[in-house]
């Protein structure tokens, strides 16, 4: 039998939390998506990792997906300080988080209640930024259950 690689993530650290990030590195790179779903993000992680290590730094234990469009999107893996050695994005903002457990294709279902959540909180969501805690080889072992942090920036 296959063997999970990605652990399960606690509400309790990421459902309903504020983050505030103040220029935040992240290396960022583009992936291609069909209707939403990563296909060669995989592969995209691996590079990315690969580019941190060969610089000599560090990535924390997240990827985040940065979605634009249908067919495709950026990952953006948080990195400990700046470089100019590849591409970076510096994120700064107060964010909202909210964990989901289910099937990538309630990701519609998912924004929706975190805009109505924020909007109970008297804030209005300007961007999502998706976590992605379950790869899909893990999701399919869980019956295509995967874990997704929604982060909303709201003002």
């Amino acid at each position: 039998m296959a063997e999970e690689c990605c652990k399960i993530i606690s509400p309790a650290e990421w459902d309903q939390k504020e983050i505030v990030w103040r220029d935040k590195p992240f290396l960022k790179s583009r992936y291609f998506a069909f209707l939403h779903v990563p296909v060669n993000i995989g592969a995209k992680i691996s590079e990315g990792m690969k580019k941190i290590e060969e610089a000599g730094l560090q990535a924390e234990q997240m990827v985040l997906s940065k979605n634009d469009g249908w067919f495709g999107a950026d990952i953006l893996i948080p990195i400990k300080t700046k470089t100019d050695i590849f591409e970076i994005e510096l994120i700064t903002g107060r964010f909202l988080t909210r964990l989901f457990d289910g099937h990538y294709g309630d990701m519609r279902k998912w924004i929706r209640e975190t805009k109505i959540w924020c909007r109970g909180k008297g804030l209005e969501p300007e961007e999502f930024i998706f976590w992605y805690a379950t790869c899909p080889k893990c999701a399919k072992l869980r019956g295509d259950k995967a874990q997704v942090v929604v982060f909303a920036k709201v003002g």
